[in-house]
């Protein structure tokens, strides 16, 4: 268990600026995904997604009814 445990240690003292900016970036993006998760996924939010979740289907639609069929094209 010892081996385990040296194998996953930290010398914070050796740690270079390089290597704090990634921690940090790395704990502020995960911070921004669970975030996002929650926010995504709370109920009271549905509402607002169920509004946009068709938004690609009618696009695709507008866009087939509006172009011109040209010679040898099928609409």
């Amino acid at each position: 268990m010892s081996s385990l445990r040296d194998y996953f240690s930290t010398n914070w003292a050796a740690m270079t600026h390089a290597d704090w900016s990634g921690l940090i970036i790395v704990l502020v993006l995960t911070a921004l995904m669970i975030g996002l998760y929650v926010w995504v996924f709370n109920p009271k939010n549905r509402e607002k997604f169920e509004q946009h979740r068709d938004f690609v289907n009618e696009h695709e639609h507008d866009e087939d009814t509006s172009r011109e069929v040209e010679h040898g094209q099928e609409k």
